[in-house]
């Protein structure tokens, strides 16, 4: 909510703070990124955009991890690791880090929260240690996960059930940082996870 001042209609006209700057549109998706001063493989990406269908067909898209490559992809594998009642899940993710000229893959622990507040429907997720979760191994590099989400507000026009969906990622890849030259390409590329993710639900 800090990146929205509290109103998520912020992110729908190019209004962000908390050290988050509106980079432009591309795909009907309004893109944001956020630098972290303290950590050069740190990044923060996030899109607001609109898909044209009820919110509980993207609910139920995006509530499976093993369909996330489908719209994704980055993410090589997705999967629950274990379920620990109906609205919170371990969830283990291997990323394609070539996307961003890395040469080892990214690999993250995750916990997934679904919650509700009035007419908002969130799924979060962030890095957690759990004994029983993979253990880091030489091929890939464990990376973190900050405080993310999917954020989904249903809405109506002209008498069709619509969704406004905004994506937000905050992720520590590790070493090495991201080429500066690259970075420019993947503040999009993240973001437009939702334009992906619409274009498959029509198709």
């Amino acid at each position: 909510m800090a990146v929205c001042s509290n109103d998520l209609k912020n992110l729908y006209s190019g209004r962000a703070a908390a050290g988050w700057k509106y980079q432009c549109v591309e795909k009907d998706v309004l893109v944001y990124y956020k630098a972290f001063s303290t950590s050069a493989t740190k990044h923060g990406f996030l899109g607001a955009g609109v898909i044209d269908r009820p919110l509980p067909t993207i609910l139920c898209l995006l509530k499976d991890p093993s369909k996330r490559h489908l719209y994704d992809k980055s993410i090589t594998t997705a999967q629950v690791h274990k379920k620990i009642n109906s609205n919170i899940e371990l969830v283990y993710v291997v990323s394609d880090a070539s996307l961003c000229c890395q040469k080892q893959p990214r690999d993250f622990c995750c916990i997934s929260v679904e919650a509700r507040e009035e007419n908002v429907y969130i799924l979060a997720i962030q890095s957690v240690y759990e004994e029983s979760m993979p253990r880091p191994c030489k091929e890939i590099v464990r990376g973190e996960i900050l405080p993310s989400a999917w954020i989904l507000q249903p809405d109506t026009v002209d008498g069709r059930d619509i969704t406004k969906v905004i994506y937000m990622i905050q992720v520590d890849l590790g070493a090495p940082a991201i080429p500066a030259n690259l970075l420019g390409s993947l503040v999009k590329r993240q973001p437009l996870v939702i334009a992906r993710l619409a274009h498959l639900l029509a198709s």
